[in-house]
């Protein structure tokens, strides 16, 4: 089911995990959509496409955990560009 759902998102299993190739720069979203089967998308004012893709391995455990995203919910990340197919978020935090 992951695998079906990733690919409908438009991603493959190989991209993840990945590491940002420059330095990182933190930026702020909101989450505008979580899938059941761990992946979901952010919208950020800081980044011309509307849709930046995330998968549970990019969230810091140590301060967030899956269950608790929720739509709308403000966080800060780390956006990486995968291979040309646009961006992908790692290193997703909450905002308090």
């Amino acid at each position: 089911m992951m695998k079906e759902a990733l690919e409908k998102a438009g991603v493959q299993q190989e991209m993840i995990p990945i590491e940002p190739t420059e330095p990182e720069k933190r930026i702020v979203g909101k989450i505008i959509k979580v899938d059941e089967a761990g992946w979901g998308f952010i919208s950020s004012k800081e980044i011309k496409f509307t849709r930046i893709f995330f998968h549970w391995t990019s969230l810091k455990q140590d301060t967030l955990k899956f269950q608790e995203l929720k739509n709308g919910m403000k966080v800060e990340f780390t956006p990486v560009e995968y291979e040309g197919k646009g961006w992908r978020a790692i290193k997703i935090s909450v905002v308090r």
